[in-house]
């Protein structure tokens, strides 16, 4: 990351959050979604983005989002094969979750239960499937869908 693009993600996050340190302030945050955008939308750090990573702070309350690649140098997390896997279904709901995608969408609770995830874990290599199976993972596909990816952002 730039130091112009650090410095601003620096000062986005730092008011946010208890810490005044920065390296302390990382480990405040979590986690909490994902969406896709359509439309451009900036990032804190200044690049233009349209996978948005929602963190929450948890000693604080506030919440923020930053980009998919921010979110890796800002906290370690990598969500490029989520988002991969996001735009994949998004494309086609008969298309397989990758791993990432099935183990978010089990934490987020968009799986109702071990059955599910059990089934999109076994089916997620699989081409050919039976036409029950495939209606019913578009119906857990287009579930994931409706709680992540959103046609487009209005504000921060």
């Amino acid at each position: 990351m730039d130091s112009y693009s650090f410095e601003r993600l620096k000062a986005h996050i730092l008011p946010l959050s208890v810490a005044q340190e920065f390296d302390a302030a990382r480990t405040e945050w979590d986690l909490v979604a994902v969406e896709v955008s359509e439309e451009m939308d900036n990032c804190p750090c200044g690049q233009d983005i349209k996978e948005h990573c929602f963190i929450a702070n948890r000693l604080t309350g506030h919440q923020t989002y930053v980009g998919n690649v921010c979110i890796n140098r800002f906290m370690g997390i990598s969500t490029g094969s989520l988002f991969a896997g996001l735009k994949r279904i998004a494309e086609d709901d008969s298309a397989n979750a990758n791993d990432d995608l099935i183990e978010y969408a089990y934490k987020k609770g968009y799986l109702y239960d071990a059955k599910e995830l059990a089934f999109l874990k076994q089916t997620r290599r699989k081409r050919k499937l039976s036409t029950k199976q495939l209606e019913w993972k578009r119906k857990i596909n287009r579930r994931i869908l409706k709680g992540t990816v959103v046609a487009r952002r209005t504000e921060r």
